[in-house]
């Protein structure tokens, strides 16, 4: 999350799906251009955010809408000259594995591992 957080601060466009996934990523502190794919049709966002930034990143749900819509932004970014990152895409879903399904429950699950970490005793 740092690393987004950090690339959204250096101008990178990060793409979710939707409000609450947009609010998910505020309340977890990443700050710039949160663009929601909702909004409009997608040839049409891939044209836009291209002009804007050549830096991309697709945060969609794991599910399968999710994983239509990757697809189509991808290949939509690339037709328009972006580099379309999908890697932090890809790490969130493999190390929330089946606890977490979508972008709108990284805020809750984050706050969860904090609180478990606090209350465990650390051994050295």
């Amino acid at each position: 999350m740092d690393d987004i957080a950090a690339r959204a601060e250096g101008g990178a466009v990060i793409l979710v799906e939707g409000l609450r996934d947009r609010d998910s990523m505020k309340s977890l502190g990443i700050e710039g251009n949160i663009v929601m794919t909702s909004q409009e049709p997608l040839f049409n966002l891939a044209e836009r955010v291209s002009r804007q930034s050549m830096d991309v990143i697709v945060l969609t749900d794991w599910d399968e809408r999710g994983e239509e819509v990757a697809r189509n932004v991808d290949a939509y970014l690339k037709s328009n000259g972006s580099r379309p990152d999908m890697e932090p895409r890809k790490k969130l879903r493999f190390l929330t594995k089946k606890e977490v399904k979508d972008v709108e429950s990284l805020h809750g699950y984050i706050v969860r591992l904090r609180r478990e970490c606090s209350i465990k005793p650390q051994y050295y």
